[in-house]
């Protein structure tokens, strides 16, 4: 879509000249097809006139300007190629009823027609492939690709057809090469740029600067005093050594220099219009010439100062162009950076600050000049500007990007937490310039992470207090199975032959439970503090097989049977091991205890783990008790809720509080066929992960 839109853009800018003329004429009619329609009237009126102009000059002789090759490849430049057709075939009545054709064989005013016709669709076509519809020479690329294609290879392959053509006069056949080639190409080189520039592109904003008018009025009466004294005084010559016929160059790249294309192509045409006039009316160095002589002569002429000077307006353009395309470049840049949401600074490669944005002066409320350089530094917090330089410099001496955060003084006074941030800037050609960063402000976000810090500390004085009223229902456990253990150990040792092996194993079993008490007290203190828990990879049933041999005495004097169905292959677990047996212990407890509530029914117990989805195992003891009561599911795991007489009711709400440390979950359901089940789901330790 892009390239049409230029098209038709170089289209309304060749028939916006003729506007305000067609509104005039035809008030009634608006649009674009009247603007057209008069677009290639003036077309083809600029085309009679340039004909004639062409075939003026001699018929013995070649024109030295070949003018309606100019015309009509601008034409073709500025239209879309769908209209091309138009252009190319309106020149063949104006050639065939010309008054200045008149007496020219048929066949050759065809034939020339032909590779005139011939000759500009090839130069556009070449154009547009190569540069593109919006053709304006403003870059040396333009202009070479202009040179190469419109002065020298169409016209000089147009040649050796034209000079075939005049050899049936009898024209020498490279004479007349020579001659074709150089009209063409003087034509294309000369007018095609004046009537791009000055009858198609030209701009006359510059006359609303009265410095730039009046420079211009000064180039061009040097123009035409230098031009004509060059081109319409003096004794004939055609050797173009002399000092007058250089009098116009000075000028001339003054315009182009100053002026650009514009200038170049202006200083040009005057200079080439002064040498016609002089040509024709025979003065100055065109006079007692031949018109072969005369061709010659001014093709010499125009050539050697035509090409330096576009050459020279070109790189002026250019130059011009990267300027302006680099001014847009830095503007778009600062008005972003300006407006952005956050303080950013450009640092060059002595480590100096070269850029802030308007953000950052708002920010700290001082003017530029302070902070550039090392002036920044000053609002930095005195007991973060050591560890901020250092960041800063290490960073920069091993060529790496960096974060450090620091405190800086805001406007008000006020020292804000930010993050600074700073990456590497090179050259295309890989040479370091320094850093281009942002900083942040990040004080809410420090708020919210020491509101968090404080509120989970907060949270844990406040669980302890639940575990401080709990302590005896943690420690009852182990006590229990200490009391019981000793005093099956009184009664086998008032036996008449104590069996000492299994005295060995009570005791055993005494001082492991003793062992278990002491480690839930040193959680509980552990708990207390603001420090992350230590945790490591468990085998989840190995940490069953654990809490089972716990309860294992308690179970037997209950006379509970309890089931195990434990999954094969279950990737470990990251859990501290006390609290993870914690909760294990107290579920299989309360299952019990809802098991050996309710008579009539089989006492058991079953304990099941397996893997569950999102990479998580399951841990779940179902009971065969009474079930829990609708009522009863959303507090159940709230603290102080109970459903024994005399429980404490912060048994599950510990366990909960656990599991949810180790990023997992925990519910209950009832069975269909009554009791209840209690899961715990946990999350597989991940590879590498450890303590």
């Amino acid at each position: 879509m892009k390239p049409k839109v230029a098209r038709l853009g170089s289209w309304s800018f060749f028939t916006r000249h003729i506007d305000d003329l067609g509104r005039a004429a035809m008030p009634t009619l608006q649009g674009s097809s009247i603007r057209a329609v008069f677009a290639v009237a003036l077309y083809g009126i600029a085309y009679y006139f340039a004909y004639q102009s062409g075939m003026s000059f001699s018929r013995a002789a070649a024109s030295p300007f070949w003018f309606p090759d100019s015309v009509l490849l601008c034409a073709l430049l500025v239209t879309p190629p769908r209209m091309w057709w138009l252009f190319i075939l309106m020149p063949l009545p104006i050639r065939l009823l010309a008054e200045v054709s008149q007496g020219i064989p048929l066949w050759f005013l065809l034939t020339t027609y032909a590779i005139d016709a011939a000759k500009g669709l090839l130069a556009a076509l070449a154009l547009h492939h190569y540069i593109g519809p919006s053709f304006r020479l403003r870059t040396v690329r333009e202009l070479a690709a202009f040179f190469l294609f419109a002065v020298l290879l169409v016209p000089a392959a147009a040649a050796v057809f034209g000079a075939a053509a005049r050899s049936a006069f009898d024209h020498d056949y490279w004479l007349s090469w020579e001659q074709w080639f150089l009209g063409n190409a003087l034509a294309q080189m000369v007018v095609t740029p004046v009537i791009l520039y000055w009858g198609l592109g030209v701009s006359w904003k510059w006359l609303s600067d009265r410095k730039r008018w009046l420079e211009a009025a000064v180039v061009t009466a040097g123009l035409l005093l230098a031009g004509y004294a060059s081109t319409n005084t003096g004794p004939s010559s055609i050797d173009f050594a002399g000092a007058r016929f250089y009098a116009p160059v000075p000028f001339m790249f003054w315009a182009a220099i100053r002026f650009g294309m514009v200038g170049a192509s202006g200083a040009v045409g005057i200079v080439a219009v002064l040498a016609v006039h002089g040509a024709i009316n025979g003065r100055g160095p065109f006079s007692d010439l031949s018109p072969s002589d005369i061709t010659l002569a001014l093709q010499n002429f125009l050539l050697l100062r035509s090409a330096p000077l576009y050459l020279v307006a070109a790189v002026i353009e250019q130059r011009k162009g990267v300027e302006v395309r680099l001014r847009e470049s830095e503007d778009r840049f600062r008005n972003m950076a300006n407006t952005a949401p956050v303080l950013l600074w450009i640092a060059d490669r002595g480590k100096s600050c070269e850029f802030i944005n308007q953000g950052w002066l708002e920010f700290t409320g001082r003017p530029l000049k302070e902070i550039l350089g090392d002036g920044w530094l000053q609002d930095v917090h005195p007991d973060d500007l050591q560890h901020c330089m250092e960041i800063f410099h290490a960073a920069f001496d091993a060529r790496e990007h960096f974060e450090v955060e620091y405190r800086l003084r805001r406007h008000d006074g006020e020292y804000r937490w930010v993050m600074h941030r700073g990456v590497l800037r090179y050259t295309v050609a890989g040479d370091f310039l320094g850093y281009i960063g942002s900083v942040v402000d990040i004080t809410d976000r420090k708020q919210v992470e020491e509101g968090a810090r404080a509120l989970a500390h907060t949270q844990r004085l406040v669980v302890m207090g639940e575990l401080s009223a709990a302590i005896a229902h943690e420690v009852k456990q182990p006590l229990t199975a200490i009391l019981s253990n000793a005093d099956a150990a009184a009664m086998l040792l008032d036996s008449p032959n104590p069996p000492l092996d299994e005295i060995r194993e009570i005791v055993a079993d005494i001082r492991e439970d003793d062992l278990r008490a002491n480690d839930v007290v040193g959680r509980i203190r552990e708990f207390l503090r603001t420090q992350e828990t230590s945790t490591e990879p468990l085998d989840i049933n190995a940490a069953v097989s654990d809490a089972l041999r716990v309860v294992a005495a308690d179970a037997r004097r209950r006379r509970i049977h309890i089931r195990t169905d434990l999954g094969q292959g279950l990737p470990p677990v990251l859990a501290d091991r006390t609290q993870l047996q914690q909760v294990l212990i107290n579920l299989l407890v309360n299952g019990m205890d809802a098991t050996d509530g309710k008579s009539g029914v089989v006492h058991e117990l079953a304990v099941r783990t397996g893997s569950s989805g999102n990479s998580c195992v399951e841990i779940a003891i179902s009971d065969s008790g009474c079930g829990i009561a609708p009522d009863q599911m959303d507090r159940l795991f709230g603290a102080f809720f109970t459903t024994k007489k005399e429980g404490t009711g912060l048994g599950l709400s510990i366990a909960r509080s656990i599991v949810t440390a180790h990023h997992g979950r925990i519910w209950a359901d009832n069975n269909a066929d009554g009791g209840a089940t209690f899961h715990v789901s946990m999350p597989a330790a991940q590879d590498g992960q450890g303590a």
